[in-house]
């Protein structure tokens, strides 16, 4: 049985969300659990997120749960719910960078996905060296910085274009934080997480 950990902010929406929906769907064949990254000890679930799970009949009886190394080592799989969360676990726990994904990414991984990813990654980095070479440039010239600074924007016009162009065409993998919403917006999160988790249970 593979153990699968989800991790969101407080434990209390999104990550205790989607575990209830891969215990109700995968039918009892997964263990599963969920932490929060600055979740404190025992606390409830969100009434709205146990108002949304019951209109769908599912099971959601939580405490909300930090995550800890105990946790870590149990888990072969660590979902999180955005890329701030991948983030902290990994810079917290350096272990487990090969088992922590954001759930859309293991969701969309493949190689074309792969691919594409790369080439915004490096998009941004050619922005970020063209920015300490221009940088470098204006702090050594003390006439016209505005012709530098204006040189500088045409230089990463390319990128900027490309970045756009290619963030439109890659899916976010955050996915929508309902805290503090009402009703419907914890409704969208939980169409959103039940549509991933299916997808998801076709995967692993």
């Amino acid at each position: 049985m593979k153990n699968i950990l989800f991790v969101c902010t407080g434990n209390t929406c999104r990550s205790p969300m989607a575990a209830a929906l891969l215990r109700h769907l995968g039918n009892g064949k997964l263990e599963v659990r969920s932490a929060g990254v600055f979740a404190a000890e025992g606390a409830g679930a969100s009434s709205n997120a146990v108002t949304a799970m019951s209109e769908k009949g599912i099971p959601f009886n939580h405490e909300s749960k930090p995550v800890t190394r105990t946790l870590m080592d149990w888990a072969d799989l660590i979902l999180t719910m955005t890329e701030s969360h991948k983030h902290a676990l990994c810079n917290r726990f350096p272990e487990v960078v090969d088992k922590v994904y954001t759930l859309k990414e293991f969701i969309y991984q493949n190689e074309d996905y792969e691919q594409r990813l790369s080439e915004l990654h490096q998009a941004y980095a050619e922005i970020e060296t063209l920015r300490v070479f221009y940088k470098s440039k204006w702090n050594q010239t003390d006439e016209d910085k505005q012709a530098v600074q204006e040189e500088f924007e045409r230089a990463i016009a390319p990128f900027k274009e490309k970045i756009a162009s290619m963030e439109q065409e890659l899916p976010s993998l955050d996915v929508i934080d309902p805290f503090g919403g009402d009703i419907e917006i914890y409704r969208q999160t939980r169409g959103e997480l039940e549509s991933l988790i299916h997808k998801l249970l076709e995967k692993i």
